[in-house]
């Protein structure tokens, strides 16, 4: 929570400035990735500005917009905005470069009507999504039991209420369809054997991000069984907010200590070059 509200507050204060260093961020990051051999990126944009930067670049993968919101009205507007830019975006991509996506933010943040009609969409348009569940165990224990420390993300987002459906987040986000458009999951740190089944059902792909995961002291993603399932697990950094370095290759070196006893150097290692299918 404390990390949460210092992101927060610091991404409105920049706004609140008027200076908008999103784009120049956007471009040094594109730049750290290809000084550390990566070739394909998955982005997640609030802003919206790393987008003409990444289509300008020499990488592939899918850049997400995101939105999220718990006033259904609201975060129904933001949805028609984001599909209307998307709409527009992808007659810009091309083979073999970025594509544009859909990232609906998490299921603590997102209304449940944000889910239905925003997979829907995608599925119909064939767009990539994106979503972030089983992060923390205050998620976890806010959808479960609607207890713990997210019970103060109304005063966060400034809404009445937060849902608390009485099962795992991955539970909660099947129930709303969102696993038949197969997105892409980030995190899965806070799951169990009856989640990883859902996520193998579905042919989803899960993003993990071990060094963000350590520092938000999140617990540590049941790797080992990801894999023994056939989820097609990748490594991601989570961005500079929560990893020191945009590097890769020492997400994966950080993960194979993270993993040590669990999963073997070598199948660490095989997840920086595991093939990520999208629709």
């Amino acid at each position: 929570m404390p990390w949460i509200g210092a992101l927060i507050a610091a991404c409105r204060d920049i706004s609140a400035s008027g200076e908008m260093p999103f784009q120049r961020a956007a471009e040094e990051g594109i730049a750290q990735l290809l000084a550390s051999g990566v070739v394909a990126v998955g982005d997640i944009s609030a802003s919206g500005a790393s987008v003409e930067p990444l289509l300008a670049s020499d990488l592939s993968g899918v850049v997400y917009l995101e939105v999220l919101g718990l006033d259904r009205e609201s975060a129904r507007r933001h949805l028609r905005d984001r599909q209307s830019r998307i709409d527009a975006l992808r007659r810009r991509e091309t083979a073999g470069g970025v594509r544009i996506g859909l990232s609906i933010h998490a299921p603590y943040s997102s209304h449940p009507e944000l889910f239905r009609e925003g997979v829907a969409w995608c599925r119909a348009e064939s767009v990539p999504l994106c979503v972030h569940v089983g992060e923390s165990r205050a998620e976890r224990d806010l959808l479960q039991t609607g207890a713990g420390d997210f019970r103060a993300l109304p005063n966060v987002f400034n809404v009445a209420d937060v849902p608390a459906p009485g099962c795992s987040p991955v539970a909660y986000i099947e129930d709303l369809g969102v696993l038949a458009a197969q997105p892409l999951l980030v995190h899965c740190v806070q799951v169990d054997r009856a989640d990883i089944a859902r996520i193998a059902a579905s042919g989803a792909a899960v993003a993990h991000c071990p060094r963000s995961n350590c520092l938000l002291q999140c617990g540590r993603m049941p790797l080992e069984q990801m894999l023994a399932a056939g989820v097609r697990v990748h490594l991601g950094t989570d961005s500079l907010a929560s990893s020191p370095s945009l590097d890769v290759r020492e997400e994966a070196a950080a993960a194979g200590k993270y993993h040590a006893g669990k999963v073997a150097p070598q199948a660490v290692h095989a997840l920086l070059n595991t093939e990520l299918a999208l629709p």
